[in-house]
């Protein structure tokens, strides 16, 4: 079992395995990327972009995926993924990232929600595909991805929103279909509070049955601008990772935060919580103990 980082920041925060630098984040800006560092980059959200090319955002009959509307749970724009212009950009884009870094990182590769995209160009390219609405969406999702892969030399994760019964329907993503492009996949699973980890238990056994190559499982710590009191407690974090790891098969974790100060007090509280690490470790097998060891050959680090 295999734990990395995810920043916004090009730190490297010492006890983990790999890292991973947000290169391209949702909001459009284009970082620098690291040798020793994957890059993650947000493909077709770009609130950057959407404000100079609002006419490039994607639409849909509850109105445009643009950042300030409530009617989806967005925090950023996307872009419509059949805009020649910018699908052309990202391509090229992906390409220069990947020589200059240790492995790709994809989201937002797909489409915005159900319903998206009804511009006048997705849905004549629709109609004369001859493809109903879903088979479509997921030739778009499947022919850029076969692009990408085509362009790049280095490992390929694909990020996958925490749904694995809809999300054909949803993102126009089927798991089978994508996984003859990636290498593995990286379920993003994040929430400011995992005071109920039943529930990523339970989103783990799903994409443990429909997954058919490795996976990693994505935790939030700690994001830019955030609040202590409103991000998860290290204690819930700590519990959500030990109840994702007893379900089996996954490979690891990774853990999303601004940078390394975030990561490394998540750590030393995770270290100095010997009660609740002493509790979990009757949690499950082999797995969970892992984990557990990982964690404690971090106390090295604050002595």
């Amino acid at each position: 079992m295999k734990l990395g980082t995810m920043t916004f920041q090009p730190h490297r925060p010492a006890g983990f395995d790999f890292h991973v630098y947000r290169v391209k984040p949702e909001t459009g800006l284009r970082l620098q990327p690291q040798p020793d560092m994957a890059s993650n980059i947000a493909v077709f959200a770009d609130t950057k972009t959407g404000q100079t090319h609002p006419d490039w955002i994607s639409q849909s009959v509850l109105g445009p995926a643009k950042f300030g509307n409530n009617n989806f749970n967005i925090y950023w724009s996307v872009l419509c993924p059949t805009q020649p212009d910018y699908r052309e950009d990202q391509l090229k884009y992906i390409k220069e990232v990947d020589r200059q870094s240790n492995g790709i990182w994809l989201n937002n590769y797909y489409f915005t929600e159900h319903n998206h995209c009804n511009c006048p160009r997705c849905q004549t390219l629709q109609t004369k595909s001859g493809l109903s609405w879903i088979e479509w969406r997921r030739k778009v999702v499947n022919e850029f991805l076969q692009q990408i892969r085509r362009e790049i030399k280095g490992e390929l994760v694909l990020s996958l929103q925490p749904d694995p019964a809809s999300s054909l329907e949803r993102y126009g993503v089927d798991f089978n279909d994508i996984a003859k492009f990636a290498d593995r996949f990286n379920v993003v699973i994040f929430s400011k509070n995992y005071a109920t980890p039943w529930y990523c238990e339970m989103l783990a056994r799903g994409f443990k049955k429909q997954l058919t190559k490795p996976f990693y499982i994505n935790l939030y710590v700690y994001g830019p601008g955030d609040l202590a009191q409103d991000v998860p407690t290290p204690a819930e974090i700590l519990t959500a990772t030990v109840r994702c790891a007893r379900v089996g098969g996954v490979d690891g974790f990774v853990y999303f935060s601004d940078g390394e100060k975030e990561m490394q007090n998540f750590q030393k509280a995770a270290v100095e919580n010997i009660a609740l690490r002493t509790k979990l470790s009757s949690f499950g097998g082999e797995p969970v103990q892992q984990f557990l060891g990982a964690v404690e050959s971090w106390e090295k680090l604050f002595k």
